[in-house]
């Protein structure tokens, strides 16, 4: 934003470079260039593998949860790690709570997607995800607080 500046003087730039805010976020691209080298070591391929697989554990173990209804294809090669559902009547948020209280971090809301939640006739679903920190004991442990969920709403 700065053209010149002197002991005594500053000259501030043309428009629009005179609004751009000093020092670029040199932090966040050397962290993103990090992000990249990292999973390239993975291999792509593999990230994807992994999701797939973790996708289809965890649609395969929530199936077996009484009360729920999952939403999306079947197909885990048609979606990505996400799996978005509910539960019988329990509210999205009151799952959330319940899940965190059992040390799982799960999404409740409309997830920015109204029109869709308005197309589904539901007014909110709950949303796990799964990438490569993931793993299937994880997914039991998420099974379980369902299944705590599921008992506590008597469903």
């Amino acid at each position: 934003m700065i053209k010149e500046v002197h002991k005594y003087e500053t000259r501030y730039n043309d428009l629009p470079f005179k609004f751009e805010g000093g020092t670029p976020n040199i932090a966040d691209v050397i962290g993103f260039a990090a992000a990249i080298d990292y999973l390239t070591d993975l291999g792509m391929d593999r990230v994807r593998e992994h999701e797939i697989e973790l996708t289809k554990y965890a649609i395969d173990r929530i199936s077996g949860v009484k009360g729920v209804t999952l939403y999306g294809p079947r197909n885990t090669k048609d979606r990505g790690g996400v799996v978005s559902f509910n539960i019988g009547d329990i509210h999205p948020h009151d799952l959330a709570t319940i899940m965190n209280d059992h040390g799982v971090a799960i999404r409740s809301g409309h997830h920015c997607a109204q029109v869709l939640m308005e197309r589904l006739d539901v007014a909110a679903t709950s949303r796990a995800s799964f990438y490569i920190y993931n793993t299937k004991e994880e997914i039991d442990t998420f099974i379980g607080a369902l299944e705590e969920a599921r008992r506590l709403f008597k469903i």
